[in-house]
C-alpha cells in the first residue's frame, strides 16, 4: 500500500502552469535604448516571449534613430 501511494505523491505538479506572458518587441527595444548607461548589465533574454505587433509599422523605431 506505502509503495502504491508513493506513486501518488511523486512530487510532479499535475496542475499546468500558466504561459508566460508575452513582451511586446518593440516596447522591450525602447527600454533597452532607455537602459544606456556605462553600468548597464544585459538584458537576459534566453526563455521571453516576445511578440511582434508592429511588423507592419515602417514607423515603429523612428523615435529612436532620429
Amino acid at each position: 500500500m506505502s509503495l502504491f501511494m508513493a506513486g501518488c505523491f511523486d512530487g510532479s505538479n499535475s496542475r499546468a502552469e500558466a504561459p508566460a506572458p508575452t513582451i511586446d518587441f518593440t516596447e522591450f527595444v525602447k527600454t533597452q535604448f532607455d537602459r544606456t548607461t556605462d553600468e548597464a548589465q544585459p538584458e537576459n533574454v534566453n526563455g521571453v516571449d516576445l511578440s511582434f505587433n508592429d511588423q507592419n509599422n515602417p514607423q515603429a523605431f523612428d523615435d529612436l534613430l532620429q
